[in-house]
């Protein structure tokens, strides 16, 4: 089976969300016309490259802001994909914020916020979009197919697919000149709204959607970077979802106090600094996927641990990962930054968590390949609706064709892709121009998939004359 025809079949999966045959076939057309297209990824362009000019351009613009369809529901069918591919008791998702620069200044949505590729000595900031997306790791390492010639590298690791996306912006701050009632409503609205409440709203509805999909007697394991390790995310109430997160290495912790008085913490404090620096507690070494084959790591893993400003009496456990060598100049060794984790599962082993914790990188993966491959945010738009609409259906879009490829052709690179160039031999799985080119390919080639799409009319009507 071709891989753009298994993405169609994908898609038709979306008559659930359009209510209208012809909103989902235009919808169709122009998630495969975004999806593919190798220019700027504007609307109109998506629209030349699918042979659609001589088409009604405000068709597709009045798709986002007109039609009555939820962006949410695009991703169902995804989240019901991605369920068969976890063997345990668990379902492991990344989350993560990105930026999406825009410059119209009355583009709904925007903000400035600060450039996380700035220098630390200078930060920059950028005006655009903030997302927030979650990712579901894909543990491809437990479906191992090893290589005959090289008998130490695994081909497979681990793959994050997009499984929800939402539109967080700031709340914007009043002037210089603003009154004390406008200064107090300011301060009213960013306690309502921010990044982690509203990871902890969607974290709910993807509890729902699971629940949905077949999965109610699994967990959700949710793995983030710092900026959710506070009091909001750890002393919210989840049901049947745990966190990871990245700490601080000044974090005060504690245990319980054990004395005969009321306290509740311990007034001994320490910090995961100290757990790393402290030569009584051992390190324990394993062996974990981590690039293309599988890696010593130690770590410190501490039990029972309270953070009175962060998680209040929840009880959570400290892992503490240990620099990694990783290249020697002379005498001198450089290391990889020691990563400290506070969790609240207390179930699963540490190995287990750590691996998780290195899988998050896929969605980093994710965000590289929207921006830089598909052109997510380049689409002028300015609707309300459209701002969020246009990027959701692109990303859940990419995310089909990640299972697709995945369905048709195993989770290697084989001979069904197209030959790679000289600086990319060797690579082991495929990436998202690789999939990309192949789609191109079979859509140019596909009669019957132009038909049902209706695209390259011209195209089809030339080959009609010629025959």
């Amino acid at each position: 089976m071709m891989l753009s025809e298994a993405v169609y079949g994908f898609m038709l999966k979306w008559d659930r969300v359009f209510q209208q045959k012809r909103t989902l076939c235009n919808a169709l057309r122009i998630a495969f016309c975004l999806l593919l297209n190798p220019s700027r990824n504007t609307i109109t362009q998506s629209m030349v490259y699918g042979g659609l000019e001589d088409d009604d351009w405000s068709l597709y613009y009045k798709l986002f802001s007109r039609s009555k369809w939820n962006d949410t529901k695009l991703f169902q069918p995804i989240i019901e994909e991605t369920t068969a591919y976890y063997p345990n008791n668990y379902i492991s998702l990344a989350v993560d914020d990105t930026k999406i620069k825009k410059a119209g200044k009355k583009i709904p949505l925007t903000q400035y916020y600060l450039d996380p590729l700035s220098p630390p000595f200078h930060p920059n900031f950028i005006y655009g979009h903030r997302v927030l997306q979650f990712s579901a790791l894909l543990p491809l390492y437990k479906q191992i197919t090893h290589d005959l010639i090289r008998q130490n590298i695994h081909l497979h690791v681990c793959r994050g697919v997009p499984v929800a996306v939402d539109n967080v912006p700031a709340v914007k701050k009043p002037g210089k000149k603003a009154t004390p009632e406008e200064l107090e409503e300011y301060r009213v609205l960013k306690g309502k709204n921010n990044l982690c409440l509203a990871f902890l709203e969607r974290a709910k509805q993807l509890r729902k959607d699971y629940d949905v999909a077949g999965a109610d007697k699994k967990n959700l394991l949710i793995v983030a970077d710092g900026s959710f390790c506070n009091s909001t995310v750890f002393k919210a109430e989840l049901d049947r979802t745990h966190i990871v997160a990245r700490c601080r290495l000044d974090a005060k912790l504690c245990f319980r106090d054990t004395t005969a008085s009321r306290r509740i913490y311990s007034p001994e404090k320490f910090s995961p600094l100290e757990v790393r620096q402290n030569e009584d507690i051992k390190y324990k070494k394993t062996k974990l996927f981590l690039g293309k084959k599988r890696r010593k790591v130690r770590y410190k893993e501490v039990h029972n641990v309270l953070w009175q400003r962060g998680a209040g009496e929840k009880e959570l456990r400290l892992i503490v990962i240990a620099p990694k060598p990783y290249k020697s100049y002379g005498n001198k060794q450089l290391y990889k930054r020691a990563a400290y984790l506070l969790t609240d599962n207390h179930d699963l082993s540490a190995k287990t968590i750590i691996q998780e914790y290195l899988n998050r990188w896929e969605i980093e993966v994710n965000h590289r390949d929207e921006k830089n491959n598909l052109g997510v945010g380049q689409a002028q738009v300015w609707n309300a609706e459209s701002v969020i609409k246009t990027p959701a259906l692109l990303i859940a879009a990419y995310s089909m064709m990640l299972l697709a490829s995945l369905s048709c052709f195993g989770h290697s690179r084989g001979d069904n892709y197209l030959p790679q160039p000289r600086w990319r031999k060797g690579s082991v799985r495929p990436s998202c121009n690789d999939l990309v080119n192949l789609m191109r390919k079979e859509l140019r080639s596909t009669d019957s998939l132009q038909e049902s799409l209706k695209l390259f009319p011209k195209r089809s009507e030339n080959m009609l004359v010629n025959q």
